[in-house]
């Protein structure tokens, strides 16, 4: 199968729920209508066929109120399409019968049904493809027989119309059969059209080597995409696509950042760090290609998941592989084997991204800094997501790995509490919480926790740098000499796999189940206390 008709199949798969959502509001809302029109018309068509029409309608709604609700509960399954467009091409059937017990044979035969029935064969042809049409049409052809042979001939005059007699029944049910061919046609040219469409635009807009999919996210600068890197030969890898909105594609200090984050990335090759992969420049805006994590950021799993907050044992895995990751950054050394001294600067949960196979990896190096440059050892600004900020960076003063490690305290006792520890009503008064604000420990909102995992976090909540614990490293050391129900392995993984598992779950319909990327923290903008950039105190 081409690659564009390969996604427009995958994006029609993922979008079944909310189409059938929209059949189902629509043949809700024909029903109420239908069902109104019967009763206010009772008087007119009598109150023998109102009721009847009035009760099946009204039964109809009923059922796509109960289908609607399934649908919004994510219990779609394929065979709901089936199952449905069998009800639906039925009710011409039902309403011939009523019309032929209410006003007789001749009656029935004579409105025009097939026009009804053809309308929803071709429905049916749009939302699942050829084979629902052909069934759908076949049975609409073979009710009409059988009402026909069954219900409507035996009652027929003895000198009925020429259009009544079995052989032009027999053709209009061959013509109805037809519909069915005719809407499958129609829907392999829709589809066509729209292959057509995205093979142009994968030849005319496509970022090079890199075919965009779906909008994942978007922030006040930048906007991220799910991306398919396929270069010559059929290679084909799943990246995300970091992309500079074009009203800021000429900011220079965004651009910086931008620069800084992809020399990083490249520069950081780490299991439990996100890897950019390329940067480049397409129709006048800049864009990352990074590593495409697929699950969501600690975030996303701490607000869908029972109590917000995570095990023990799980909250000691994070530990272990994020401390793993900062220990990595911060012994990294330059080519001539000089210590740069990198500093994360804006760890928090939006920045941890968790795959549903149970990885932990950090990302988002826009504002990391490398320590050993003068030039960013200088109190001149504080940059940091107010909140996370160790009381130093909050200071503006010179940083080293500790700020990280105060940050990482900060983060896994929100994830062991289900709260944040610093509290404020705005960008300066929690920057003052890190510096001033009491930090209990995390057993005190949630009693259970052992005094060896309290110890282990408030060592990272030291203010007072010569208490805090000294290193990634050695937090490592500490997490992982944890034992019985808290000890990281070998139950942690599987206890966050598990709660990855429950918040998929959760969100896996009627939308589009997330499909998250690097730099998660754009599209956490409804949870987070943007990022501070204030001159030094």
């Amino acid at each position: 199968m081409p690659h564009s008709a390969r996604l427009l199949q995958d994006y029609l798969d993922q979008d079944v729920v909310p189409r059938e959502m929209s059949i189902a509001r629509f043949m809700r809302g024909m029903n109420l209508l239908s069902c109104t029109a019967a009763l206010l018309l009772a008087g007119v068509i009598g109150w023998r066929l109102s009721v009847a029409i009035a009760g099946l309608t009204g039964g109809l709604s009923i059922y796509y109120t109960l289908m609607l609700r399934e649908l919004r509960r994510g219990g779609f399954h394929p065979a709901m399409q089936w199952m449905d467009s069998a009800i639906t091409v039925s009710i011409p059937a039902a309403v011939f019968i009523m019309d032929v017990y209410s006003q007789g044979a001749v009656y029935a035969l004579t409105t025009p049904p097939l026009v009804a029935w053809g309308a929803l064969i071709v429905v049916c042809a749009l939302r699942a493809g050829k084979k629902l049409a052909y069934a759908a049409a076949a049975l609409a052809a073979l009710e009409y027989m059988g009402l026909y042979l069954l219900v409507a001939q035996p009652r027929l005059p003895p000198e009925s119309l020429s259009t009544l007699t079995f052989p032009m029944v027999l053709m209009r049910c061959v013509f109805l059969f037809c519909y069915g061919p005719l809407a499958a046609t129609l829907a392999s040219v829709i589809v066509k059209k729209a292959e057509d469409a995205l093979r142009a635009i994968r030849e005319k807009d496509v970022m090079g080597k890199y075919f965009l999919h779906e909008r994942l996210g978007v922030g006040g600068m930048a906007e991220v995409f799910r991306a398919t890197y396929s270069p010559e030969g059929g290679f084909e890898k799943q990246v995300a696509i970091k992309r500079i909105l074009p009203a800021y594609a000429d900011n220079e200090e965004f651009l910086g950042l931008f620069r800084r984050e992809a020399e990083l990335g490249s520069l950081l090759i780490h299991p439990n760090i996100v890897q950019v992969l390329d940067l480049g420049r397409h129709q006048g805006t800049v864009f990352l290609a990074m590593e495409f994590v697929d699950g969501m950021p600690l975030s996303s799993l701490l607000r869908r998941v029972y109590w917000k907050r995570l095990s023990p044992a799980a909250v000691a895995y994070l530990g272990v592989e994020i401390a793993a990751a900062l220990n990595y950054m911060h012994g990294r050394r330059g080519p001539k084997g000089e210590p740069l001294g990198l500093v994360h600067r804006d760890l928090n949960p939006p920045n941890v991204l968790l795959s549903r196979i149970g990885e932990v990896k950090l990302s988002d190096f826009g504002i990391a800094r490398a320590a050993n440059q003068l030039a960013l050892t200088q109190a001149q600004t504080v940059r940091g997501k107010a909140g996370y900020m160790a009381p130093e960076q909050a200071y503006g003063k010179p940083l080293d790995g500790r700020a990280d490690l105060f940050a990482l305290g900060l983060t896994l006792h929100e994830t062991l509490t289900g709260q944040r520890l610093l509290r404020g009503e705005n960008e300066a008064a929690l920057m003052l919480a890190s510096t001033e604000q009491p930090l209990p420990p995390p057993s005190h909102s949630v009693p259970g926790i052992s005094p060896a995992l309290d110890a282990i976090v408030m060592g990272l909540l030291q203010r007072d740098l010569s208490l805090r614990t000294p290193s990634a490293e050695a937090l490592q050391r500490q997490l992982l000499a944890l034992t019985g129900a808290e000890a990281p392995y070998p139950h942690g993984r599987q206890q966050l796999i598990e709660a990855l598992r429950e918040a998929t779950t959760l969100t896996s319909a009627p939308v589009k189940p997330l499909q998250l990327t690097p730099d998660m923290a754009l599209t956490e903008q409804a949870d987070a206390v943007p990022r501070t950039r204030a001159a030094g105190q």
